[in-house]
């Protein structure tokens, strides 16, 4: 027998369709345009991923240096680097501290699924 959805679940799946489906279409705006942005974003994420345990948009930030046309970009691109195991959620966020136009808004920080520290290099 199906299960009906509570009211709050259905307002959630729905909150995560029309997050994929903006993803998706500034993903497809973003490839419009020509631009190499989702992969030296990508290459940033695991950059960063490699260097240090926890990985935030701050830190991201210091080393993508392409700009996206459109805002939503960079969620496709965090989204390749959860499915790929770059990074893992945590649940903690924390706010944007080194871009103005993201508002001091909480953004997620991540566990680097990459990371090895030197002492586990044998350096």
């Amino acid at each position: 027998m199906a299960q009906q959805l509570s009211f709050d679940d259905y307002a959630a799946r729905q909150a995560v369709q029309a997050r994929d489906v903006g993803m998706i279409e500034a993903a497809f705006a973003e490839a419009l345009t020509g631009s190499d942005f989702a992969e030296v974003a990508y290459g940033a994420i695991c950059h960063v991923a490699r260097r240090q345990a926890e990985v935030h948009v701050d830190d991201v930030l210091r080393f993508c240096k392409v700009k996206p046309s459109h805002p939503n970009a960079w969620g496709g691109v965090w989204m390749r680097a959860i499915k790929d195991g770059v990074i893992e959620r945590t649940g903690t966020v924390k706010p944007c501290l080194s871009d103005p136009l993201k508002h001091k808004h909480n953004y997620p920080v991540y566990r680097s699924g990459v990371f090895h520290s030197n002492r586990h290099m044998g350096g």
